[in-house]
């Protein structure tokens, strides 16, 4: 009965130092490789594109929910590669300008709007592949 007793503890402490390993491994994995860019610090306001609008610039601009699963995955697809392209792509959050789903005519999220001589040239809607936001890009700037 001894020995069993001393085997039964030795198992149930093989067991609790594995798991503790593999929750330190776990954690120590999620703390790594969560990234602290942020995708969204080039911010303008409905007012703020509006007015650029009205004075003719050239704007390129995304529109974007925080909540949105497809913004998401493509946040650090073309954030990055507009920046690569020098291309200043100012972003928009709808949830917090409500009204810029019908000021900019917005159907859904994520859209990326080409403006250029006080009008819209271009948009592109959804998630895409790198090579299409890529393309879509270099026609647009």
């Amino acid at each position: 009965m001894k020995k069993m007793l001393i085997f039964a503890i030795t198992i149930l402490s093989i067991l609790v130092i594995i798991t503790f390993i593999t929750n330190k491994e776990t954690n120590s994995e999620k703390t790594t490789s969560v990234e602290t860019i942020n995708y969204y610090e080039n911010q303008i306001t409905p007012e703020q594109l509006q007015q650029d609008i009205s004075n003719h610039k050239t704007k390129i601009v995304y529109f974007y929910k925080p909540a949105c699963p497809h913004c998401s995955r493509i946040s650090p697809i073309v954030v990055p590669l507009a920046k690569d392209m020098n291309i200043d792509m100012q972003v928009m959050n709808l949830e917090d300008y409500q009204n810029g789903w019908n000021m900019f005519q917005i159907k859904g999220t994520p859209t990326i709007i080409s403006y250029k001589d006080g009008k819209e040239i271009n948009r592109i809607l959804g998630e895409q592949s790198r090579e299409t936001f890529k393309n879509w890009f270099e026609n647009n700037k």
